[in-house]
């Protein structure tokens, strides 16, 4: 079979929904198939515009951008790959290059699929401008994708709810996966707690520092839980600009209980959640949560989530079941639900078990998808 995958990035771009296309399309090649990945050529200047990595043919196009990823436009439209393909596969209808793709392959006669991501998600966003312009573009996108797609998929019940009653349509769902290597890697909490010289227990985030993921409110929350618990340390491991936080977590007089890792390598991210107590999730936005691939591998390393009812999590994340949810920008709220799991670790144990239910691998995703794409 000839799949397209298209997204405005790609490889070397590092990112949620970058690597989901990734592992998707390399776990396609692996199979035999034949799999393409359209993108612009934002974020890889230097790279070649065609090339073949792990098996999968990358097309580079000229694009220009508005000011957001989302907003990127293609100026080239590889016609010959779209109307040879069995199926082609557009991440993301907030993307308008996704967008531009798939309706230009629908037009040449291609099985489209489109997995929609974030629906209407920009009413709580905190800038009052996106709130105001954002949601016309969004409920554009989300009718175009809808003429655009044979098939529509979701990887958020909160995403299938609003298709079906705002939009009339009906989504499958067809979640994230993980390596299946994460699930058979041995414990890793040893080696990173001696990497880093910490004690204690921990409460980890993994992700991208931006305004939207919270981070601000770890902080001020890990400033009231360490009044109870003092040994109590966070670890905040991902790529973005620390300055604003270190500077927070100086002012709350806490610089001594909060360590920025930066970008880490995946040994290392695995031993962070295995040496923590909880992953924390304190996101303030519906729109940065359409799936998290982090809620992902902290179920899949057994260890309970802490996060904000926002977006898809509340979807996912079921209080006190596989975690614990707490309103978003709450500190105070972050701070007992932290305190409550350092206190009690047999409830900590219990919640990233039931977790570990949830959690599906990569090579089933594919499995699942490649049935879809041949289904009638």
């Amino acid at each position: 079979m000839k799949i397209i995958h298209v997204h405005h990035h790609y490889w070397p771009v590092i990112g949620g929904l970058e690597n989901v296309v990734k592992a998707l399309a390399e776990g396609m090649a692996r199979l035999g198939h034949e799999v393409h990945v359209v993108t612009s050529t934002y974020g890889a200047e230097g790279r070649p515009r065609e090339e073949v990595i792990n098996g999968v043919h990358i097309h580079r196009v000229k694009s220009i951008r508005l000011g957001y990823p989302d907003l990127t436009y293609p100026l080239e439209v590889p016609r010959g790959i779209l109307r040879d393909a069995d199926v082609v596969h557009g991440h993301s209808q907030n993307s308008l290059f996704t967008v531009e793709m798939i309706r230009e392959a629908k037009r040449l006669g291609a099985r489209t699929v489109i997995h929609f991501m974030a629906v209407d998600s920009f009413n709580d966003h905190p800038s009052r401008l996106i709130r105001l312009l954002a949601p016309y573009y969004g409920r554009w996108s989300v009718r175009k994708a809808i003429e655009a797609s044979d098939v529509r998929l979701v990887k958020s019940f909160r995403d299938m709810e609003i298709l079906r009653n705002r939009y009339g349509i009906e989504a499958e769902y067809v979640p994230d996966g993980v390596d299946e290597g994460l699930l058979r890697k041995p414990n890793m909490a040893v080696e990173f707690r001696r990497k880093f010289g910490i004690q204690g227990p921990l409460i980890v985030y993994v992700g991208r520092l931006h305004k939207l993921k919270g981070i601000d409110v770890l902080i001020r929350a890990l400033a009231i839980a360490t009044k109870k618990e003092p040994s109590l340390k966070a670890v905040i491991a991902g790529p973005g600009d620390q300055r604003p936080y270190r500077e927070l977590a100086d002012k709350l007089g806490i610089s001594d209980k909060v360590l920025f890792t930066g970008f880490v390598d995946e040994d290392t991210k695995v031993g962070a959640i295995d040496a923590s107590i909880a992953l924390t999730l304190p996101s303030v936005s519906d729109h940065v949560e359409v799936f998290s691939l982090a809620i992902t591998e902290a179920w899949a390393r057994e260890k309970p989530v802490i996060a904000s009812a926002v977006g898809e999590i509340p979807y996912r994340v079921k209080h006190m079941v596989n975690g614990l949810l707490v309103p978003p920008g709450d500190p105070k709220a972050l701070a007992e639900a932290m305190i409550a799991l350092v206190q009690d670790r047999e409830l900590s144990v219990r919640l990233g078990m039931e977790g570990r239910k949830s959690v599906f691998t990569w090579d089933e995703i594919v499995s699942k998808l490649l049935n879809i794409y041949t289904a009638r």
